[in-house]
């Protein structure tokens, strides 16, 4: 035992317990942030299948594929956007060349 570090790895210990309880609270604010955009998203959807409110479905085809820049993201709610009547223009490095070229 040291003379001048006797407390040392009770203090440690209190701080290991410390990170422990934050990691478990940051925990729990990362679940309840999924859940909110899980039930917001769900609320648009029963909206847009419902049809309530006069344009959304046409403003949401034309802005989403705009918003999106994964190509995954793309990918995945392609069929979303084709449902609503838009349409989902596939970017790949070889047709921004293209486009680079033709201007």
């Amino acid at each position: 035992m040291s003379l001048l570090g006797g407390n040392d790895l009770k203090e440690q210990q209190k701080i290991n317990e410390l990170e422990l309880k934050i990691n478990r609270e940051k925990q729990k604010l990362d679940k309840k942030l999924t859940r909110q955009k899980i039930l917001l998203g769900t609320f648009l959807i029963d909206t847009l299948e419902k049809d309530q409110v006069h344009g959304l479905k046409e403003y949401i085809a034309k802005r989403l594929p705009q918003y999106l820049t994964r190509e995954t993201d793309r990918e995945l709610l392609k069929g979303l956007i084709e449902n609503l009547g838009g349409t989902m223009v596939a970017e790949n490095n070889e047709d921004k060349a293209n486009i680079e070229r033709n201007i």
